[in-house]
C-alpha cells in the first residue's frame, strides 16, 4: 500500500480520536460533573494550601473568579484545547514519516494510543499535559532545535504540578535527549542529572513533605461556593490511607490479566522494531520499569499507567526511520491489527478482555493454578 495512503489512514485514525476525545471530555467534565475526571482538574492550592495536582485547578479558580464563567466549561475549553494541539502535533509528526501498515498496528494498540477506542473513561485525564510536554519536546529534539536546559526543567517541575505521576515517566525523556542530543555522553548524563532529575526529586520531596491533602472537609463546599456541584465526589472522596493491597488482592484476577495486555502489546512493539530494525536501549527499558514500580504499588489504575507508558513510545518510535515495506510485512500487519481488534484493556480490575468464552477460560485456568500453589 503506498505511503501516502496510509498516512491519510493514519490522520483519519488520529482524527477520529480527537472526536471521541472531545465528546467524553463534554461527556464527563460538563454533562456528568463527574469527580474522577472534573474533580481532578479543579483541586487548586485555594482550597486548602500547596498540593499535589493543584497547579491548573488553581488557574481555574482565578479565572472563574475574574470572568464568571463555569468551572466545567472552562476546564473543557481547556482541555478541548490541549488536545487540538496534540492531535495537531501529531498528525504532523506522522506526515512526514514513510509510514507502513505496521505504523497503523502501534496506533491502534488498545494498551497504548487505540485505548480510546476500547476504553473512553482513560479521555479527560490529566496525562494529555504530560502527553503534549512530550511531545513538543520531542518534536524540538527531532528538528535539531536548542532546547534551553532550564526550559526544560521548568516544564518537568510544571508537569509534576499537574500529576505527580509525571515523575514516573522521567526515564522517557531523559533517554530521548540522549538518544536524540549530539553532545558527548558524559555531558547528556550531568545535564540529565542537574536538569532532569534533580528538579524532579526536590519538586517530589515538597510536594510530600509540605504538601496538604489532595481534599479537605470544605473541598465540595469550596467549590460549590463557585458555582460547582459534583455529581460524583469522585478524587474528594478517596480515602488517602484505603489498602490498596487488600483491593488488589480482591481483584487479583484482573490484575493479573494486565500481564497479558502487557506481553501483546510488547510483542506488537517487538515485531515492529525488529521489521524496521529499530533499537531500544535495554537499559532505558529496565530503568523505566525500576521508575513505574512504585506508580503500580500505590495507585490501581494500572491501565492508565500503561496506556501512558505505550503512548509515550508510540510517539518516540514514530521518530524513527522505517524500512520499506515488503508482502511478508503487510501481512504481518494485518495480522497484528486484527488481532489486536479482538481484545481491551480497561482502566482498573480488568486488564486483558477478550470474547466471553475466552475469558472465562482464562480465568478458570488462572484459579486452577491460583489454588493449586496457594
Amino acid at each position: 500500500m503506498k505511503t501516502k495512503i496510509i498516512n491519510y489512514i493514519i490522520g483519519l485514525i488520529f482524527l477520529i480520536y480527537y472526536c471521541i476525545c472531545i465528546s467524553n471530555s463534554y461527556i464527563q467534565l460538563v454533562f456528568h460533573k463527574n469527580g474522577w475526571y472534573l474533580g481532578e482538574w479543579l483541586i487548586s492550592y485555594q482550597d486548602g494550601g500547596f498540593k499535589r495536582r493543584g497547579l491548573l485547578g488553581t488557574l481555574f479558580i482565578v479565572l472563574n473568579e475574574l470572568t464568571n464563567i463555569k468551572l466545567e466549561f472552562l476546564v473543557f475549553a481547556f482541555v478541548s484545547i490541549v488536545y487540538a494541539v496534540f492531535f495537531t502535533l501529531l498528525i504532523q509528526l506522522f506526515m512526514q514519516k514513510k509510514n507502513t501498515l505496521l505504523t497503523i498496528s502501534i496506533v491502534l494498540l488498545p494498551a497504548g494510543m487505540g485505548m480510546v477506542l476500547k476504553d473512553p473513561t482513560i479521555i479527560a485525564k490529566k496525562e494529555i499535559i504530560i502527553f503534549l510536554l512530550y511531545l513538543i519536546y520531542f518534536l524540538r529534539l527531532e528538528s535539531k532545535k536548542t532546547v534551553k536546559d532550564i526550559a526544560v526543567s521548568f516544564f518537568i517541575i510544571l508537569a509534576i504540578l499537574n500529576h505527580e505521576a509525571a515523575f514516573f515517566y522521567i526515564p522517557f525523556v531523559s533517554f530521548t535527549y540522549f538518544v536524540k542530543d549530539n553532545s558527548p555522553s558524559f555531558i547528556k548524563i550531568k545535564k540529565i542529572i542537574l536538569y532532569h532529575l534533580a528538579p524532579a526529586v526536590v519538586t517530589m520531596l515538597l510536594l510530600y513533605k509540605f504538601g496538604y491533602s489532595i481534599s479537605t472537609p470544605h473541598s465540595i463546599q469550596f467549590l460549590q461556593e463557585h458555582g460547582l456541584t459534583l455529581v460524583l465526589k469522585g478524587i474528594y472522596g478517596y480515602d488517602p490511607n484505603y489498602n490498596v493491597l487488600k483491593f488488589y488482592k480482591a481483584h487479583s484476577y484482573g490484575y493479573f490479566t494486565y500481564l497479558i495486555s502487557l506481553f501483546f502489546a510488547t510483542i506488537t512493539y517487538y515485531i515492529y522494531c525488529r521489521s524496521n530494525e529499530i533499537s531500544i536501549s535495554k537499559k532505558f527499558l529496565v530503568v523505566q520499569a525500576i521508575f513505574l514500580i512504585p506508580l503500580f504499588y500505590v495507585a490501581y489504575d494500572w491501565g492508565r499507567w500503561i496506556n501512558i507508558f505505550f503512548t509515550l513510545l508510540t510517539i518516540f518510535i514514530a521518530g524513527e526511520p522505517q524500512l520499506v515495506s515488503t508482502f511478508k510485512k503487510n501481512i504481518t500487519a494485518l495480522v497484528l491489527i486484527l488481532f489486536n481488534s479482538l481484545w481491551k484493556m480497561l482502566l482498573f480490575t480488568a486488564g486483558f478482555l477478550t470474547f466471553p468464552a475466552v475469558d472465562t477460560i482464562i480465568k478458570k485456568l488462572y484459579y486452577f493454578i491460583y489454588f493449586k500453589l496457594f
